[in-house]
């Protein structure tokens, strides 16, 4: 089964857009393994927080009990986006999602954002309509 780095916008956006339905079937059938990493939460909890905390907090809970692989923060990820942050200055938070997927042997990442692409030798950018493609 291929595995897929997710970035905290898509994830945010299998919560509230019509048009992630499709990924989030094949992650909770298993056809893809969605990866995420544990600071893709911090960032969710301040963009979903701000005006709606008991939505996001409902939100978050039921990411956390679905499909979806949270990968925590160790002392190998935390070193590796360390000198991804130093050699291509990527800022912390995408540095340490970025290091996730590299350290868990993740071929792809996605994302939309372009501060990723710089490390497609280490992990690929792709789109939702390449994910979907992966996961059949």
């Amino acid at each position: 089964m291929e595995a897929i780095l997710i970035d905290t916008m898509h994830v945010a956006d299998i919560l509230i857009d019509d048009s992630y339905f499709d990924l989030a079937q094949a992650i909770q059938d298993k056809k893809i393994t969605g990866i995420v990493s544990v600071v893709t939460l911090t960032e969710l909890v301040k963009i979903g927080g701000i005006n709606h905390k008991e939505k996001m907090r409902n939100n978050l809970n039921s990411l956390i009990n679905s499909n979806l692989i949270f990968v925590d923060i160790n002392h190998t990820i935390a070193m590796r986006a360390g000198e991804l942050r130093l050699k291509y200055d990527i800022s912390t938070i995408d540095s340490l999602i970025a290091a996730t997927g590299i350290v868990e042997n993740v071929k792809h990442i996605l994302t939309d954002d372009h501060h990723f692409k710089p490390l497609k030798n280490q992990i690929k950018s792709i789109n939702l309509k390449t994910a979907l493609k992966l996961a059949k």
